[in-house]
């Protein structure tokens, strides 16, 4: 086959497997960034509890069961 094929088809085969790539590496890094972002609630008023005095006054007042989900 002549060059000049090859000059053609290849970028027209790479260019869409490098978009598709990167396309799924932006979505795994936003799904990461989500992942960072959640506060475990629970967790977080354990937290407070061992705080000073404020925030352990703050938790108490919060009846975690109370609260829906």
């Amino acid at each position: 086959m002549s060059l000049e094929f090859y000059i053609l088809v290849i970028p027209c085969c790479a260019i869409p497997v490098f978009l598709v790539s990167l396309d799924y590496l932006n979505k795994t890094a936003d799904l990461e960034r989500r992942k960072r972002n959640v506060i475990d609630f629970d967790k977080f008023i354990k937290n407070k509890e061992e705080g000073d005095d404020v925030d352990s006054d703050i938790a108490n007042l919060l009846v975690i069961d109370k609260i829906a989900a």
